[in-house]
């Protein structure tokens, strides 16, 4: 079946959301006049989803109270744009990981009892590529989990791919979830571990590996979970991160807005962000008990990618690196083709 050659879409990504989040989270937003066919459309698909996620969670139920988790999550975390995806996929060759896939991403609350007919029928408007970057997409493949999170519930900072005329307020309600009242956090943190949960069983995983920016601003409440938790944080100079950010997310947002947005404003909002993320992450760092986190520089990591991971393996004390080892060499050959984004090349040829 033919996929879908850009990242373009008749609906939103929120057809994966239950239709009272999808309600929720649009209430009292604009919708711009060229997209309101586009949330139409949505919303009569969630509408749809919504009787079979119900049926999932029931027929599904004593499987999750019978898993636990009890290994201690662990938390792939950086600016946007900083390598977080290849360490993310070299990592989840361990058979052991269990990972958020791309049908999780998009379909979390039908990914154990769903699945097996919801991709054939959602295969055709799955890109080929990830945007700007040309990260091949495959239902199965390892992916980050906010997307997710905002389809479970409607605290999510990635909710502004659909409405970025709201960025700010979403960072403020949605990536700051230190501002949430009791309540909203108890109902964020019980998804998340749902969302895990799910993870594992649809990965047959028995430790969860995560790979999601957003969370470099909640390792207090991933601590305050999880208070063995693993941290990986990978850096890369600032420029290039906030230039490939803004280049990635226009493109991202021209396939899932609902509301017109220029790349003026992006720049604008993504230095700011990025300073918050240093300061934030540079205050909670300190929170997180000694051997528990490693820190990595992408340029240095991308020159010995194997000697990277066992440097992470090595430091967090995980077992598995020489069982994984022949997996992580088997994704390197059949992606070496791959040529990643030269950011700095990039800015010089705009300049």
């Amino acid at each position: 079946m033919a996929r879908n050659k850009e990242f373009r879409f008749p609906v939103t990504v929120l057809i994966g959301s239950e239709i009272k989040n999808l309600r929720k989270i649009s209430r009292n937003r604009s919708i711009d006049p060229g997209f309101k066919g586009k949330y139409l459309a949505t919303t009569i698909v969630s509408t749809i989803l919504t009787a079979f996620s119900k049926t999932e969670r029931l027929i599904t139920a004593k499987r999750f109270r019978n898993t636990k988790i009890a290994n201690p999550p662990i938390f792939i975390i950086g600016f946007w744009r900083s390598g977080t995806t290849l360490l993310h996929n070299l990592l989840c060759q361990n058979p052991e990981f269990a990972f958020v896939s791309t049908f999780q991403t998009v379909f979390p609350n039908h990914t154990i009892s769903n699945q097996w007919w919801l991709k054939y029928v959602a295969s055709p408007f799955l890109p080929e590529y990830r945007p700007a970057d040309k990260v091949k997409f495959e239902w199965k493949n390892p992916q980050e989990e906010e997307m997710a999170l905002g389809n479970m519930q409607d605290v999510s900072f990635y909710n502004f791919m659909y409405f970025p005329k709201d960025f700010k307020e979403f960072v403020d309600n949605g990536l700051m979830i230190d501002k949430l009242s009791e309540e909203e956090l108890k109902k964020w943190e019980d998804t998340y571990c749902r969302l895990i949960k799910t993870a594992m069983i649809n990965t047959d995983g028995s430790r969860f590996i995560s790979k999601n920016p957003p969370n470099a601003f909640r390792i207090k409440q991933l601590l305050s979970m999880f208070p063995d938790a693993l941290f990986i944080n990978i850096t890369r100079d600032p420029d290039e991160v906030i230039f490939s950010f803004n280049r990635f997310m226009m493109e991202v947002v021209e396939g899932t807005a609902l509301q017109d947005f220029g790349p003026e404003e992006l720049d604008k909002h993504t230095r700011e962000l990025y300073s918050l993320y240093k300061e934030k992450y540079n205050k909670d760092k300190h929170l997180i008990p000694k051997g528990h986190l490693v820190e990595i520089d992408y340029h240095k990591f991308v020159k010995d990618k194997i000697e990277g991971i066992k440097h992470i393996y090595d430091t967090l004390g995980l077992d598995g690196f020489d069982a994984s080892l022949p997996m992580m060499q088997q994704y390197l050959d059949d992606t070496k083709g791959f040529q990643p984004w030269d950011h700095r090349k990039s800015k010089v040829k705009k300049h």
